[in-house]
């Protein structure tokens, strides 16, 4: 069993908004560890036309004194690892082939990849898990020649993985971890869900920490949702999770005030010692 108090903070970058000096600088100053890379589709030129991007990237970590933990690899309708147009799906392919080459020689462990995007209808599901299934065993292959983990996220709505089930069934035999989203599970309690990943032998390798309400993703603070913090927290240690309380939190929920860094960085620190 691993000792979660000591575990690291992480935030997801895409709090600040960005990747750079400035943002490194600040998860620095408020006492967090490590962060998770992300390129939305509208700031992807970044990653793909700068042969320097690594580089810069873990060399300005370095400096500030930061984990270059993870890279989220990007996702809309047009960037779905299971779209059905075969052209369109090899172009999805190769930007993500490109992203995680550039997250290796940047120095991050793990790869966050998102199954699907919605919506998928009933009739079209099975066609969409062959998809994606066949995209999880390409790009896993790649991150292992790598040294990398990639780790697939369950997802909310009619996005694949949205079930436990039908996530156990589409990762098992394909060599994939399991990213677990607390925030995105609205047909099962979110403890019923992890712990059927867990007896399915599925690795649980990073994680996407923030509260919500059931009826909808929300990326809020823990303590502001329903989550049982100190029981899924126990059900990870129990599996030996070791990576970092990676929080993934909207600069402004939904329905919320904005969130400052000095708040977020607390709101970890008091999940850590078991206060939420």
């Amino acid at each position: 069993m691993t000792d979660l108090s000591g575990a690291r903070l992480g935030s997801s970058c895409s709090f600040f908004r960005a990747c750079d000096r400035a943002v490194f600088h600040t998860v620095h100053q408020i006492g967090v560890d490590a962060v998770e890379l992300i390129w939305r589709p509208d700031n992807l030129s970044e990653v793909l036309n700068d042969p320097y991007c690594a580089t810069k990237i873990r060399e300005t970590a370095a400096e500030e004194g930061v984990e270059l933990w993870s890279v989220h690899l990007p996702f809309s309708e047009e960037l779905d690892i299971s779209s059905e147009n075969r052209e369109q799906r090899e172009h999805i392919l190769k930007i993500n082939r490109h992203i995680i080459q550039v997250g290796a020689e940047a120095g991050v462990k793990a790869i966050v990849l998102h199954p699907s995007s919605e919506p998928i209808t009933d009739k079209e599901r099975p066609r969409r898990l062959e998809l994606s299934r066949d995209a999880i065993v390409s790009l896993n292959g790649l991150c292992r020649e790598l040294g990398l983990t990639l780790a697939v996220e369950n997802l909310p709505r009619t996005c694949l993985c949205n079930r436990s089930s039908e996530m156990v069934e589409l990762l098992r035999g394909t060599g994939a971890s399991v990213c677990f989203d607390f925030n995105h599970s609205l047909y099962e309690d979110n403890a019923a869900f992890l712990a059927s990943l867990i007896d399915s032998d599925l690795t649980v390798a990073t994680v996407h920490i923030s509260d919500y309400d059931l009826v909808n993703e929300r990326h809020r603070l823990p303590g502001d949702g329903i989550n049982d913090w100190k029981r899924l927290l126990g059900m990870l240690s129990a599996a030996d999770y070791c990576g970092p309380l990676m929080y993934e939190i909207a600069r402004k929920p939904f329905e919320r005030d904005e969130i400052i860094p000095v708040q977020l960085a607390e709101n970890m620190r008091l999940l850590r010692a078991g206060k939420i």
